[in-house]
């Protein structure tokens, strides 16, 4: 394994998301940020791929809401 590192998905098509996913965890171990801005559909497309996969992660903080941290 890689040294983990966060993934922007800023420019990402939200069709992709999966693969993107897919990739970015082949390639990286937990824990990392991933950086989904304040869209609220990028947000739930990351949340139901993290929880189809069994992955532990949680959303933001109370100052910045844009990231779901994965454990």
């Amino acid at each position: 394994m890689l040294k983990s590192d966060d993934i922007d998905l800023h420019g990402k098509f939200y069709d992709d998301i999966e693969n993107v996913l897919d990739n970015h965890f082949y390639r990286n171990e937990p824990p990392f940020k991933i950086i989904s801005g304040n869209s609220s559909r990028m947000k739930n497309k990351v949340i139901k791929y993290l929880e189809s996969n069994d992955h532990k992660y949680m959303s933001g903080n109370l100052y910045n809401l844009g990231y779901i941290q994965v454990l």
